[in-house]
Parts: structure tokens; C-alpha cells; sequence
């Protein structure tokens, strides 16, 4: 059975453990709190019957835990860094590229818990202090909360993250509290279990060409030239085989529809092209329907740009 592999120290509270326990339930995994090769890393394991292939994807995954105070210190650090600062301290990046180096090339994510709740303290604890600047008097009727450590804020964050992702390709996400977590490691199971049958789905350009990556074989005499037309109309995003055939019926070749894109005005060429009617089968209960504007837009633009650069969207 798929397992989850949760590092004791990435739940270090009964909490955390029941709430990522209950997510992995939820979707029908197992979970097993036992110690990884690198502290507070989550990693992935597929059934033993797992082909080699599907083995290797999902183990290359692994998500490290760390705590908001923690994080706090290191963007702290980072920040020193940028600024020309000597600090004793370790950068967020910096540890990145030290889990990576212990990770041996493993694809890597950092999710940090709290910070959020770091930043609403410290948005409060700053709205005192302005209340009390201003009245002269201190805050009643709730307690004056200080969060511990260096000051930072949001901008310090996301330009520490993005420096992260720049530097190590590594993403860094900020989760609340151990519901969000959990949450969050719920569709990440989800994402790394579907990964080896997904890997494959979008590797070829034209996956459609069931005849090979060498594409199609075209006589002296012209056969074959249907299919290549087939096949150049499948190339455009979500059109199918059967809206392929409705189009060919009605300019059974590139040569036609150009002339017919060139001869009308925008507008019109595009009504043509979406009115095109589509048959889903040749059953008793088929149905019809049409091109549609969307795709006729994209085909008039493939047949009309004089921009060879121009990407068909």
C-alpha cells in the first residue's frame, strides 16, 4: 500500500501527528512515524509491487517541516547577507542548499508552519505600540504580545523565498497552523501517488501521432496527405480527432481553408470555421456540435500570420 514516511521530529506534538494522520486516512494511505535520513523530512513509498520506474519518481520527492521561529531567525540572516552584514546565523538559503546536499539531488520543498501567525502578532503587537504613542497611555483589556526573535516582515519573506527558488530551485510555502499542514501534505500525497501515471502524459509534443515520433510517410502519388492535415489540426490545445474529420469534410486541405481565411474578412472566416459542425460518433445517439469561437480563432490566426515567431495560443 502507498505509505506516507513522516520524520518523528516533523510531529513533534500529538496534534500535528492526528491531524497528518487523519489526512492520510482520508485518501486511503498509510503513514508510518519513523526517523529519516535528513530530520523533519516527510518522504514517499509506493506498493511493493510498484514498477522500478514508479519507485524511483515518488521516492524522488521529499518535503522538509520548519518552524516559523526558526524561519524567522534564518530569513533574518538572509536579509543581513544581502545587506553587506556579518552574521553568525544561517540564511534560509543556505540551509536549503544543505538539505539538498544531504538529499543527494532529491526534488525538495520547504514548508514553514506559523509565520503568518509570527506576522498577525507582530501586526497587533505594532498596533499597540502606535495606540499607545498616540493616547499616551498603555492598552487595556489585552495582554501585550511581543513575538519572540528578530523583526522581519511580509517583503522580507517573499524576497527571501524567492531568492530560495532562484538560487536552489527549492519552493518555500508558509502554511498557519497543523490543520493547514496537513492539508497541504493531503494533496501533496495525492499529487506524488499520481505522478509515475501522469509522468508520460504531456512528454511528447504530438502524442496524437500514433504512427511514431517520426512523424507521417507521405507517397509520390499524395497518400497520406489526409493524415498529415488530420494531424497538423490536432496540434491545436483540446481538439479532438472528431473535430479534426469535421474540418477536414469541409476544406479537405490546408490549401482551401487558407483561401477561404484569406477571401473573408476576420470575422466572418471565424463564424465559418466555428459553425463547422461536429459529430461526437456514428452511433444511433450521436450528437453534434461546432467548432466553437475559441478554436476557430486560433485556426484562422495559424493560417493567417505572416509572424513565423508568433505563437498560436
Amino acid at each position: 500500500m502507498f505509505t506516507v514516511f513522516v520524520d518523528p521530529a516533523a510531529a513533534p506534538t500529538d496534534k500535528r501527528r492526528q491531524c497528518i494522520t487523519k489526512a492520510c486516512q482520508d485518501i486511503g494511505v498509510n503513514i508510518d512515524f519513523v526517523p529519516q535520513r535528513v530530520e523533519r523530512t516527510i518522504s514517499w513509498c509506493p506498493p511493493l509491487n510498484a514498477p522500478p520506474s514508479a519507485l524511483s519518481d515518488i521516492q524522488q520527492e521529499v518535503v522538509a517541516l520548519l518552524e516559523a521561529e526558526e524561519a524567522v531567525n534564518m530569513i533574518f540572516a538572509h536579509m543581513q547577507l544581502k545587506q553587506g552584514e556579518d552574521t553568525d546565523d544561517i540564511s534560509l538559503t543556505k540551509w536549503v542548499e544543505s538539505l539538498q546536499s544531504a538529499l543527494s539531488g532529491q526534488n525538495l520543498t520547504v514548508i514553514i508552519i506559523g509565520l503568518s501567525k509570527y506576522f498577525r502578532k507582530r501586526k497587533l503587537n505594532d498596533r499597540q505600540q502606535h495606540r499607545e504613542l498616540v493616547t499616551g497611555k498603555p492598552s487595556r483589556g489585552r495582554k501585550k504580545v511581543t513575538p519572540a526573535g528578530p523583526c522581519i516582515s511580509t517583503e522580507d519573506a517573499e524576497e527571501a523565498f524567492v531568492d530560495v527558488q532562484l538560487f536552489t530551485g527549492c519552493v518555500v510555502q508558509d502554511v498557519a497552523d497543523d490543520e493547514e499542514l496537513a492539508a497541504q501534505l493531503k494533496f501533496y500525497t495525492k499529487a506524488v501517488r499520481d505522478k509515475p501515471a501522469k509522468k508520460n502524459r504531456f512528454e511528447s509534443a504530438f502524442s496524437f501521432l500514433d504512427e511514431g515520433t517520426s512523424g507521417l510517410s507521405v507517397n509520390k502519388s499524395g497518400q497520406g496527405l489526409a493524415k498529415v492535415w488530420k494531424h497538423q489540426l490536432m496540434q491545436f490545445k483540446n481538439f479532438s480527432a472528431e473535430m479534426a474529420d469535421a474540418v477536414m469534410n469541409s476544406y479537405p486541405s490546408p490549401q482551401l481553408l487558407h483561401q477561404t481565411c484569406q477571401s473573408c474578412s476576420t470575422a466572418e472566416a471565424e463564424r465559418l470555421i466555428g459553425d463547422i459542425n461536429v459529430r461526437r460518433s456514428a452511433s444511433v445517439i450521436s450528437t453534434n456540435r461546432k467548432i466553437g469561437k475559441e478554436h476557430a480563432r486560433r485556426i484562422h490566426k495559424f493560417m493567417t500570420s505572416t509572424d513565423s515567431e508568433e505563437i498560436v495560443k
